[in-house]
């Protein structure tokens, strides 16, 4: 009888220290899942919508609003492009970063854009602006209507070297559009696709 006290006594002790190590198991994974949710970085080959805006008085006081590609956010430090002068509609490249563009004969939006596509194009671009008769741009602006429209299919390509072979990092934006709010306030939507 005392044998078989002491073989439950032991089934019990084993089932508490089991009982208590699942506990610890499960809880783990938990707090790792909260750390991952915590990072915004765009993965390769993955899009996201971004936003920059400006409250301004005049149209000389269009700040330069940075933005971080990789992070998808507005950034004044570790940014890759800067959105500026008119309407804050021009993109021009951060310090340590390139500009170039790409006119696409078919596709009609950044997700189908690879790095096939864009494997030829100059990173050797000072700034995208308003399109014109001598300057590239990615946006059209009509001075009678003030509306600004994008140029379709025409991307900004932003990489961290001078040649698109030898950037590790690599995106292409897609302007969506300019809109104002009262004289001087904007609106820039775009997206923005990671290559590399």
């Amino acid at each position: 009888m005392k044998m078989k006290f002491l073989k439950l006594t032991f089934a019990v002790a084993t089932l508490a220290i089991l009982g208590t190590a699942c506990k610890k198991e499960t809880a783990q994974p938990e707090n790792k899942l909260a750390l991952q949710n915590t990072t915004a970085v765009i993965a390769v080959d993955s899009t996201e919508a971004g936003v920059v805006s400006n409250s301004s008085t005049s149209p000389t006081s269009w700040t330069a609003v940075g933005y971080d590609l990789h992070n998808n956010v507005v950034a004044s430090a570790g940014n890759q492009v800067n959105f500026d002068s008119n309407f804050n509609g021009n993109i021009t490249p951060a310090s340590g970063f390139y500009l170039g563009y790409y006119d696409s004969p078919s596709v009609t939006n950044v997700t189908g854009i690879t790095l096939t596509d864009v494997s030829a194009v100059a990173l050797n671009v000072a700034t995208l602006g308003s399109n014109t008769a001598t300057v590239v741009g990615w946006y059209n602006y009509d001075r009678i209507l003030r509306t600004i429209t994008p140029v379709a299919k025409r991307y900004a390509i932003v990489g961290n070297d001078s040649t698109i072979a030898g950037s590790t990092r690599l995106y292409v934006v897609q302007l969506d559009g300019v809109t104002t709010s009262g004289t001087y306030n904007t609106t820039v939507n775009f997206h923005t696709k990671r290559l590399k």
